[in-house]
């Protein structure tokens, strides 16, 4: 085949690395050379890609706060969460592809299939700004931390990335800019650190209403109340890849395929939508519900909140096994 992908990020360049090995004529139209959008690099340790990506850092223990007050800390015996090089697994999976720097192909009719893999950008629906920095400290600590605000809808992020390095972040969907808040955080929260990097992106927290050959945070594979996009566009990809050398329509595979992952983010998005229309009292209400349960933050952590998810951590809780 001759296959045309717009977008390089997580589920593009995957889709291109595996349609490549496998024979395929493959070109990859994105803006940059390279990839090179932020985001917590942190995938729950529940997924292996095709093409391994290097771990930087194993995460076992979490905390909640809410407008500062901590709700609820947990540590689990095994990494619950990895912090992987996201950039140089992406770009180890482009750098074998002819890549032309525009987002449309010139001709499209010249190749058998295209497909979207765009992120957010189409920004055909709702989006959150976020803003992450990289920053390295002598206070280290190897805990995740979540903090909510019942003011806004989204949180702050402090994500161990390695060593004596914090990748830490904020989003809100009420306030868009991110960067402004995230400043007066790190003052608040660190003393003499060193900023290494600080950049932004939007993250996809609505569905799109078209799906059609769309793969990844394109499709609107992005867990809204976690912003966790990694792991659901890479096993997108590989759907998306099954379907084209067998020969099959992608966008009905992809249907029939992500209908567990799908099925999720719609929860996730009905609870957020909830949570922004309530009341900062209410609002604060929904988050100590959430966290001081077990159940619903192992759910929460590994982005399966639903019945068949929830029932799979009370039997992981009961089985000793966190």
């Amino acid at each position: 085949m001759k296959v045309a992908i717009r977008g390089g990020g997580v589920a593009g360049s995957l889709l291109a690395y595996l349609l490549n090995n496998s024979g395929n004529e493959v070109e990859i139209f994105d803006i940059k050379g390279s990839y090179v959008k932020p985001c917590g690099d942190i995938v729950p340790n529940v997924y292996d890609p095709p093409k391994g990506w290097d771990v930087d850092y194993e995460i076992k223990r979490f905390a909640f706060l809410v407008d500062g007050e901590k709700i609820y800390d947990v540590s689990y015996r095994n990494p619950k969460w990895l912090v992987i090089d996201k950039w140089k697994w992406i770009n180890s999976m482009r750098d074998k592809i002819p890549h032309k720097i525009t987002i449309e192909p010139p001709k499209p009719e010249r190749y058998d299939v295209v497909v979207d893999s765009r992120g957010p950008y189409p920004m055909d629906r709702k989006v959150v700004y976020t803003t992450r920095a990289i920053i390295r400290t002598e206070k280290f600590d190897d805990t995740a931390v979540f903090e909510f605000s019942s003011k806004y809808t989204g949180f702050y992020w402090i994500f161990p990335s390695k060593e004596g390095e914090y990748n830490i972040g904020a989003g809100f969907l009420e306030y868009k800019n991110s960067r402004e808040l995230l400043l007066d955080y790190l003052k608040d929260h660190f003393e003499g650190y060193k900023l290494l990097d600080i950049r932004g992106a939007p993250i996809s927290v609505e569905r799109p209403k078209e799906k059609g050959n769309r793969i990844g945070e394109a499709r609107g594979l992005v867990f809204p109340l976690s912003g966790e996009g990694i792991r659901p566009s890479a096993i997108s990809a590989e759907r998306a890849f099954q379907a084209l050398i067998r020969g099959k329509d992608v966008s009905t595979s992809l249907d029939r395929e992500l209908k567990v992952i799908e099925g999720r983010i719609k929860i996730q998005s009905i609870l957020l939508n909830a949570y922004m229309s309530a009341k900062p009292s209410m609002r604060k209400v929904m988050m100590k519900t959430l966290m001081k349960n077990d159940v619903l933050i192992d759910a929460y952590l590994e982005d399966k909140i639903d019945l068949q998810g929830i029932s799979e951590s009370l039997r992981l809780m009961r089985s000793g096994e966190f």
